[in-house]
């Protein structure tokens, strides 16, 4: 089986000391993404790992996903690992059995996602695989564990202007576009609830309720018959995504 060494891309901010996606990554090297400001002090603490400084800092999220889309194009990588930097676990499924044996499942998975001409994929969030009653679920969200295939996605770029909600619009793109994403649940991950742990996006979008903005710009992109707003139990604003109406509706 290939090597996952320099195939992983991690974007990381504010996560010195609680970046479980490297911690947990033990003799695999990892693609850091930086910004200037925090290249020396992750360097340090993490230092046999290749490191990507960004040009500028405090940019966003959105300009850090473009930025790895654009490296990999411009190095000619095929295929490529997108992962959180506060991912605690990597699982494959046997029945409703989940077992953290970690990155490997990478590879795994990989295999799966080619072998199903999918152009965008993830694993399963840990909490919903265990009872899936399918391998893979095709054209829906992919998020926090992200495989992409530059064959099929060149050119593509994630839009700032729903930052937040960049990810969703990232595989909303692509099923525009007539081609597939997929979430396989033989293969999990476990994070923190977003906005939960210190570092990354929680300071500067969900401490400062960025949400609602977001969710209006997709809403204003995709229109309310793809894009609708909810509120959350614990009161936050979101969009419910009618994933099968992207196809059959002409964007605004």
């Amino acid at each position: 089986m290939d090597s996952l060494d320099y195939k992983i891309f991690v974007p990381t901010k504010n996560r010195l000391n609680n970046c479980n996606t490297i911690i947990n990554a033990h003799d695999i090297i990892l693609n850091i993404i930086v910004e200037p400001q925090d290249y020396d002090k992750y360097h340090d603490k993490y230092p046999n790992h290749k490191y990507l400084i960004l040009p500028e800092n405090n940019k966003g999220i959105t300009y850090v996903r473009n930025f790895i889309k654009e490296y990999t194009e411009n190095n000619s990588i095929k295929y490529f690992w997108q992962l959180d930097d506060d991912i605690t676990g990597i699982f494959h499924r046997e029945n409703t059995a989940l077992k953290n044996t970690g990155y490997i499942n990478l590879l795994k998975a990989e295999e799966q996602f080619k072998n199903n001409n999918v152009a965008l994929g993830a694993l399963e969030y840990r909490q919903f695989a265990w009872s899936a009653n399918k391998n893979l679920i095709f054209n829906s969200f992919c998020d926090s564990c992200v495989f992409i295939d530059n064959t099929k996605t060149f050119g593509m770029r994630y839009n700032n202007y729903v930052e937040g909600k960049e990810d969703r619009d990232f595989a909303m793109q692509i099923i525009k576009g007539n081609k597939k994403t997929a979430r396989t649940t033989l293969y999990a991950f476990s994070a923190p609830k977003n906005g939960s742990n210190t570092g990354g996006l929680k300071e500067i979008f969900y401490d400062l309720d960025k949400e609602e903005i977001c969710s209006n710009r997709m809403i204003e992109i995709w229109g309310n018959n793809i894009c609708n707003k909810i509120i959350k139990p614990d009161g936050r604003i979101d969009i419910k995504i009618n994933w099968k109406n992207i196809n059959q509706t002409t964007l605004f």
